[in-house]
């Protein structure tokens, strides 16, 4: 073979294999927090233009930070000055899916609690046109969207749980149906109005649809370990949503207020053992009352220990359901009916279901690059031992919800 015209291909040392990895990685951080402080300083523009825009009658920004914690939006502590006074506001940057019914809904909900005395739930200031949220552009993906903001009040109080880490006292268990409670009392007669509306549907809608959307997000062409194992898992889904029917007639017979919708000790505020604040309501909507506690049950007293992962903590359960009962002792809101303490375990299930479809729906849809997917997996395996155990525990959740 002539190579004079050729140009020979040589092996490379091993070792500078390492040291091209070494350098890549320093070039990784550089990139990551070159990153970091290009969206820091994206964030603090957005805020600094929502002030200075729209809530400049509020003050003046002397500091930002960011709340963790959400998954779909995002949270943010303002101090403001003005007169020489500080003060501390929350503002929201509503997911990107979120719609102006949604919001207005919303909005709309926690003005009329607040008219009612839940003083928990933290006020809404108005911009200087006297709207209840702002909406700024942003470019993502190369396009420019438009994402809702809104100013709350800073609600008082601490953050002492989260969804997981949900080791409450029995006091607070207690004071946790309560405040649920008091939050249907409170919102019972809320009528939207105009375009007051949520797109979710209602859960004797939605719920009965569950083994159609799971089917349907299964059967996309995807390669990924998440999509895998939920197609490994679907047809035990799928039995278990059968088992755990209710039935048209009874969904009929279930008393209808507006739900909180994602209520659990990280959505609340303590003051001790007390419940002092609760917010994002943005899952909230009109629907049956019996769903709302139930997800906070399957919320608040789930375990997430190794041991017992899944398993609804009955003493927890009890607490929360006794706390609920007593607000009740007083109108405007009946007890609990017997038809929702005949469908109580099966509704149990439901919320199972309700977090499958918001785990599957965080994936395969709104923010499918951003997700971990050993953390899916695991939440994922969380409510499938969740329904396991409840199938095992029905008749003593029966017994209690009496």
């Amino acid at each position: 073979m002539d190579s004079s015209n050729m140009k020979p291909i040589v092996g490379v040392n091993p070792h500078q294999f390492e040291e091209c990895r070494e350098y890549l990685n320093k070039m990784r951080k550089v990139v990551d927090e070159t990153y970091a402080a290009v969206e820091s300083q994206v964030l603090h523009n957005q805020i600094s233009e929502l002030f200075d825009q729209h809530y400049k009658h509020l003050g003046q920004i002397v500091e930002i930070h960011e709340v963790f914690g959400g998954y779909t939006n995002r949270s943010f502590g303002v101090v403001l000055e003005k007169d020489g006074q500080r003060l501390d506001y929350f503002v929201r940057k509503y997911k990107a899916e979120a719609t102006d019914h949604d919001v207005l809904m919303e909005h709309g909900l926690i003005s009329h609690a607040l008219k009612n005395g839940f003083n928990e739930a933290a006020g809404i200031f108005p911009t200087i046109d006297g709207r209840t949220f702002v909406r700024l552009n942003e470019l993502k993906a190369g396009k420019t969207v438009s994402r809702i903001f809104t100013v709350y009040r800073f609600l008082k109080g601490k953050d002492k749980y989260t969804w997981i880490d949900n080791k409450s006292s029995p006091q607070e268990f207690v004071n946790l149906g309560d405040l649920l409670a008091r939050f249907h009392k409170a919102s019972c007669d809320f009528v939207p109005e105009g375009e007051q509306r949520k797109t979710e549907p209602k859960v004797k809608i939605l719920i009965p649809d569950f083994p159609r959307i799971f089917k349907e997000r299964a059967a996309q062409p995807l390669d990924t370990l998440f999509h895998a194992n939920f197609n490994a898992i679907l047809p035990t889904i799928l039995k278990d949503m059968e088992r755990l029917k209710i039935e048209p007639e009874e969904y009929e017979g279930l008393v209808e207020v507006p739900i909180h919708g994602d209520y659990h000790a990280g959505n609340v505020k303590f003051d001790g053992e007390d419940t002092v604040g609760l917010f994002d309501f943005d899952w909230s909507k009109i629907d049956a009352r019996i769903f709302d506690i139930c997800l906070g049950i399957v919320y608040c007293c789930g375990s997430w220990d190794m041991e017992t992962d899944g398993v609804l903590r009955l003493d927890d359960c009890r607490n929360f359901l006794k706390g609920y009962n007593q607000a009740l002792q007083s109108g405007p809101l009946p007890p609990l009916n017997e038809t929702e303490k005949k469908v109580f375990v099966r509704m149990l299930g439901g919320a199972h279901f309700y977090l499958i479809y918001w785990l599957t729906e965080l994936w395969y849809y709104l923010d499918v690059d951003n997700i971990n997917s050993y953390e899916a997996l695991s939440y994922l395996t969380h409510f499938l031992r969740g329904l396991n155990w409840l199938d095992n525990n029905a008749d003593v959740l029966a017994d209690l919800v009496k």
